[in-house]
Order: C-alpha cells, then structure tokens, then sequence
C-alpha cells in the first residue's frame, strides 16, 4: 500500500506523537549501526543502542518512516565494467587486482558493491582501438542475418570476462544488466558502427545522428542482444536484464545510433519476443538517457521518449503492449531534473534506475533513492594516475583523430586510481560512503516513504525481509547530531557522527511491522 505524498508530513507527525506519548511493548532490542566519513573512519561501528531507548528529550532531528507507505524495491550500486576500467585494473599485479576487487565488492571486507553494468560491445570510452561490435564482419561480407559471425571473444581478450569472473568470486549476490551503444554497422543506414553527426537543417550549432537502425534490422538487433544473453551464459554470467540502447539519438561520433520512438517500441516487443522464444526470463529498460530527453514540459528540444508508453499513430503498436513489454525506465543525470524519476515511476508503475551517472556523492545516492530510483551505476570510474586513455570527445569531428583523442583526453580522479608504475592503487573517500547503502541493503529491500532532511540530517529507511529495518542517515552537520527514529511502532535515539554516513539496523514487532 502508498499512502499519497501529500499526506506524510501528517502521518508522521501523527505516528509521531502517538509514540512519545505511550510507550512502546518489546522494549530493549538492539540496534546496530557502522558509519564512515572516508577511508580513515571506514565501516566503523557504533555504540550499540536499544529499541525504546527515548526520553523523549531534545534531538537534533527526527526521522520518521511509514512501514504501511512503501515505495520502490532496492536492486543495487555499482559501477561499469567498461574497457578502459577492466584495462587499468590489468596493469596491477594479481594480488592488488584481487585487493582491489575485494575492497569494492566484498560484503563483509569491502564495499559491497553488487549491481553492474555491462557494455555490448564497445562503448564510447575504452583505452585499446577499434571500437568494435559483437557482430563485425569479414571483407567481401556485407550483412549477416544468421549472426555466423557474432562473438565475445574480444571480451574474453581484453579481460572483461575474467573481471566479472573476480566480481563474482568476492560477491556472489553481484548482479549484471547489459547495454549497447549502438548495433553492429552492418545493421545501420549509414553502415558504420561509430556516430556520424550533421547539422540540423536550418542550424549552424545542433547537431543530429545520421547513423539509425535499418527498419528490416529491428528483429536481428533483437537476436543479437539474446546471442550476447546466451554467450555471457555459457561463461557463468547471468545477465538479469538489458536496457533498450544506450541514449539513443545522441549527436556524437563516438559508437552511438539513433532509433525513433517508432523503432524503440518495436525493439522493445522483439526483445522480449526473442527471450521468451529463447526461454529467457530477463528484465528490460526503456529510455536509458537523461531525464531531459524523458520529458521536459519547458522545453521544446526535448525527444520526450515517454512517448513509448502512448499508442504507435499508426496503429501497429499500442501503448499497453509496450507497457507490458517494459520492466523499467532507465536514466542518466547528466541533464534535466531528477524528480523526472519518481514522475515516471508514478505514472507508468515501473522501477527507475539511475544507469550511468559520474556523480560519486552518497548524498546523491540517498537523494536519488527518495526519488524512487531502484538502483545507482556509476560509469567508467577506474583510471590511471594521469587519468587514462580515454576514446572519448564532445567533437561533432566525422573524421576525427582517435589517435589523437587517446593521448590528451584524461578523466583524472575517478573512484580508483591504478599507479602504473607503482602497481598499486587507491581508492576515493566516497567509496566508503557507498558502501553505507551496498553493504547492508540486499536487493528486494522495500523503501518506505520518511520525514525529509532536518538540521543537515538526510535519510533514506527500508523494510529488510519481513521484520527487519534497515536506516541510512547521512550527517552534513560539522558536529555530531542526536537523531531520534520512529518506525513501525518502535522509537530510538541514536547518535550520527559529524560528516558521515551512518546505518543502523534492527528488527521490528512481529504481525506489526509486516504490513504493507
């Protein structure tokens, strides 16, 4: 059950109120808690307090949350196991590459990370040329319906495979969802695998991708991602769902291809068509671009793919069998407002996951989770010490040097940093943030609505299998911050350090916490 938005405050206050001013039944249960303000203060525990521990005293501030208000369900943070990453990982030698994958993965000695992306073939940033596809042909070759020539042994070469292999190792519970920057070149208009721009008529600065998806491609393109399902499969790599295409449209010339609101819902049945034919139980994500080009009521320029949801206008595919076909909407942050996500998830009932994002701020991670996002991704976030070598350019250059692109553009400062002379590497402070979230929420986790941000005190709350809780509380506070939380029934007063992020966990009241 969700009770509106409108009527929280109201609720709180109430449930508020109605607990300071009775007392609670099963007093004494424990609450735990670890919190971490960065690599120095990382995962540290916190005094244990128990359930009913409240004098009703002055607090800091007040979180309360609804257990009969649910939102969405939790499905993971993580990162991209893009090319250039999985290559700076493989300058290090065998022992800190485990150290490394264990401190960003493993539940109990790390970070927990367990949500990943996965790139079918090339994406817009790897460190070796060419880019490539899972379906490049040999000369004299010009089409390939029957997929001979599909094949993921470049992934197994460049060690992307044996990453995901360490992954797993130190996080079994890891998960994978897979995207495509663009189908193999042989399956556009243009016949060629990277973008190709051109000025929009009438412009002299916007731009507009040449390279679309051939009509007659639409149901191979569909196979092609099954093949890569299927190929994963027979590593040991469960792929649990795909997104529809890596920001489709976009106006690069690093690998991308458009494909129309018209291509998108007849890609997104022939999808799922193809896995039910193969047998395939996975999810797939609509959108996967910005909130901008979802929607933006105050702009004109916007592509508005919500319009997958409506009715084809010419009557060969109607809303609803997109609806049904779809099991999320995906977004990127890096234009447009993210209250786009809890709009979306409000008006078609599906998850919204944050894909791909730069942004390495737990604050951002909990603000994003009030917003109903499932999931946050983080993209291409393992670099060397001078910020790698990176195939990626805002250049609306056709004929662009690549060459030339690998050796100035640098993303120094990313989430782990590989000293290539060294061999070793480290890691940033927020790391230790997010694993406040990874580490000790577990995918099906349900949020429930709570109290918004007090004295510099930000939270997000979650019911954890059928009694449990579990609070992420974050401090912006220069100071420590008593903080009291009320939640199914039962009330406790904890105390988050200055700069941190904290979790607590604890049990509710059996046959009282358990509806929702």
């Amino acid at each position: 059950m969700r009770r509106p938005l409108t009527t929280f405050a109201a609720v709180a206050v109430t449930t508020l109120s109605a607990l300071v001013g009775t007392g609670q039944a099963a007093h004494g249960q424990a609450v735990t808690g670890t919190y971490s303000t960065g690599g120095t203060q990382a995962w540290r525990p916190l005094p244990t307090v128990r359930i009913g521990n409240d004098s009703g005293g002055p607090v800091d501030a007040t979180v309360v949350a609804d257990p009969a208000a649910t939102r969405q369900k939790y499905a993971g943070v993580g990162f991209s196991i893009d090319e250039t990453s999985v290559s700076n990982l493989w300058k290090l030698t065998p022992a800190e590459r485990e150290k490394a994958i264990r401190l960003l993965v493993d539940p109990e000695r790390g970070a927990g990370l367990d949500r990943f992306r996965l790139t079918i073939g090339s994406p817009d940033l790897i460190e070796h040329l060419p880019f490539w596809s899972l379906d490049d042909l040999p000369a004299g070759v010009t089409e390939d319906f029957g997929l001979k020539h599909f094949s993921v042994q470049r992934d197994v070469d460049l060690h992307i495979i044996d990453t995901i292999k360490l992954i797993q190792r130190y996080n079994p519970k890891a998960t994978f969802f897979a995207s495509a920057w663009s189908a193999p070149a042989w399956m556009k208009t243009n016949n060629r695998f990277t973008g190709e721009v051109a000025l929009k008529p009438g412009s002299t600065t916007e731009h507009y991708q040449v390279g679309k998806l051939r009509d007659d491609c639409v149901d191979v393109f569909a196979r092609y991602y099954v093949k890569f399902v299927q190929a994963y499969a027979r590593h040991g790599i469960r792929v649990d769902a795909l997104t529809l295409l890596n920001e489709p449209g976009m106006d690069v010339v690093y690998p991308a291809m458009d494909i129309s609101v018209a291509q998108q819902q007849k890609l997104a049945l022939a999808i799922k068509r193809e896995l039910r034919a193969a047998r395939l139980n996975i999810q797939l994500y609509v959108h996967d671009f910005n909130f901008w080009d979802w929607r933006d009521p105050n702009s004109t320029a916007t592509k508005n793919y919500h319009r997958i949801f409506e009715d084809a206008p010419d009557g060969s595919v109607t809303g609803v069998q997109v609806r049904k076909a779809a099991d999320g909407v995906a977004f990127h942050p890096y234009w447009g407002d993210p209250g786009v996500m809890r709009d979306a998830r409000e008006e078609t009932g599906k998850p919204v996951h944050v894909t791909e994002t730069s942004d390495l701020a737990p604050s951002t991670v909990l603000d994003d989770f009030r917003l109903d996002a499932s999931s946050y991704i983080l993209w291409a976030q393992t670099t060397d010490q001078d910020g790698g070598t990176l195939h990626w350019t805002p250049s609306r250059d056709n004929n662009i040097d690549w060459e030339q692109v690998g050796a100035t553009t640098k993303w120094p400062n990313r989430l782990v940093k590989v000293n290539t002379v060294t061999k070793d590497f480290t890691v940033r402070d927020e790391l230790y943030g997010l694993g406040q979230f990874a580490k000790y929420l577990a995918p099906g986790d349900v949020r429930l609505e709570s109290s918004a941000a007090e004295n510099g005190v930000s939270n997000v709350v979650y019911r954890s299998g059928r009694s449990g809780y579990v609070a992420v509380l974050g401090n912006s506070a220069a100071t420590d911050s008593r903080v009291r939380v009320v939640a199914g029934g039962r009330r406790f007063v904890v105390t988050v350090p200055a700069g941190s992020f904290a979790t607590y966990r604890w049990k509710g009241q059996a046959g009282h916490d358990d509806r929702g």
